[in-house]
């Protein structure tokens, strides 16, 4: 009998601890005047932004060549800038832990066309 408690006792132990390391994926809200293209293979080539616990993700379904991606705290600070290409099914991931807690901006601008998301750290 005690045998039983002790692992039920272990098995509930162990699903809470699952579920309370689980992280979430939430998207970001943006601001965005990248062109929506109507084409064969995909109705947009716009980014996806997605913050998944301390790290930004830029997901697309193309390549996106000569992207700028930019963070800058609210106060306009910039805390991060790169130059790159995303590819398609590629989660081109941005860790976030080591900035001060606060809201960020996010730009991902490619020519003209631009993404702009908003996000807290904290």
């Amino acid at each position: 009998m005690m045998e039983v408690k002790r692992f039920i006792v272990g098995l509930c132990s162990l699903i809470l601890a699952s579920f309370s390391a689980m992280v979430y994926a939430e998207d970001i809200p943006v601001n965005k005047n990248w062109e929506e293209e109507l084409g064969v293979r995909s109705l947009s080539s716009c980014p996806t932004l997605i913050k998944e616990g301390s790290t930004l993700f830029i997901l697309t379904s193309e390549v996106l060549e000569n992207v700028s991606i930019a963070i800058t705290s609210v106060d306009g600070g910039q805390v991060y800038v790169d130059l790159h290409h995303v590819t398609v099914d590629m989660e081109y991931a941005i860790p976030v832990d080591l900035l001060p807690t606060g809201d960020y901006l996010i730009t991902v601008r490619q020519g003209n066309k631009y993404v702009m998301g908003w996000f807290h750290v904290g």
